[in-house]
């Protein structure tokens, strides 16, 4: 009760990134204190889609982990795709080639470009998503679904 509480107060005063914060808190507690999955996952699809329409990647992160986690489905907001993220096309490539494993080398051969060329799109890319390593900026990409394909049938 308190958590919701907040988030409608925040939500009064005009303040949406408190208002998400307060809704992913109230998620936590509905999952850990009763496991009340349906006020979770209203609680973490108002908080996703807040902190995606406000870039907020750090907290759309911890909600998606925490919905992951909990196996609650959120919808993909719209802000996050590699452009919504801050990425210019170069680096949406290189994100999905390190996505797939690749080296710094094997990344510039396929991309046609040199090796440090390669290197400086791999830091921006950390840098942007705020990962420290290549591993995480890849979990990051897998969480947020950023190279998922539709199949056509």
């Amino acid at each position: 009760a308190p958590w919701q509480q907040a988030a409608l107060a925040w939500s009064g005063l005009g303040e949406p990134y408190q208002h998400a914060v307060a809704l992913f808190r109230l998620g936590e507690a509905a999952l850990a204190d009763r496991g009340d999955r349906e006020v979770a996952a209203q609680a973490l699809h108002g908080a996703a889609e807040t902190a995606g329409r406000l870039g907020a990647r750090p907290l759309m992160e911890q909600v998606s982990l925490l919905a992951e986690r909990a196996g609650i489905a959120l919808p993909r907001p719209v802000s996050q795709s590699p452009a919504g993220l801050g990425l210019t096309r170069r680096e949406s490539e290189v994100l999905r080639l390190i996505c797939a494993g690749m080296t710094n080398a094997a990344i510039a051969r396929d991309l046609l470009i040199s090796v440090k060329t390669v290197s400086v799109h791999v830091s921006n890319v950390l840098a942007k998503l705020g990962a420290a390593s290549r591993g995480e900026a890849a979990a990051i990409a897998n969480r947020l679904r950023l190279f998922e394909t539709v199949a056509s049938g």
